[in-house]
């Protein structure tokens, strides 16, 4: 059993809910490793979301901060005046904009392979 922290960003929503799981800031929930196993490797690079012990007698997983290397993949980013866009590579080459700060962070959740899918 994994446990899952929602930590909800300064003036955002205090509940979350990801493929029909709702999160409360700051309550630890329980997952099933093996059922919720997507989403819990989703919720492991999603930096609102600390997970500890899935697939390891409670050790947190590893998660990217400010100073890990960019990542090279698609990844949505706050582009000034509360709008987002989607970028691809560590030169941030612009891939789709329009975004709002609620589809940048779903948008950033998904698999690599999903982001593909999304963008096209």
């Amino acid at each position: 059993m994994a446990k899952v922290t929602y930590h909800a960003p300064q003036g955002d929503s205090e509940v979350v809910s990801l493929s029909g799981l709702r999160f409360f800031d700051g309550e630890p929930r329980e997952l099933d490793d093996a059922e919720h196993a997507a989403l819990l490797e989703k919720l492991a690079h999603n930096p609102h979301f600390e997970v500890v012990g899935a697939g390891t007698a409670g050790a947190p997983l590893t998660v990217l901060d400010e100073t890990d290397p960019p990542p090279i993949g698609l990844r949505a980013i706050h582009n000034g005046g509360g709008r987002f866009i989607i970028v691809r590579g560590d030169k941030d080459q612009k891939v789709r904009d329009g975004l709002n700060k609620a589809e940048a962070h779903a948008f950033n959740a998904l698999s690599e392979a999903e982001k593909r899918a999304f963008v096209g």
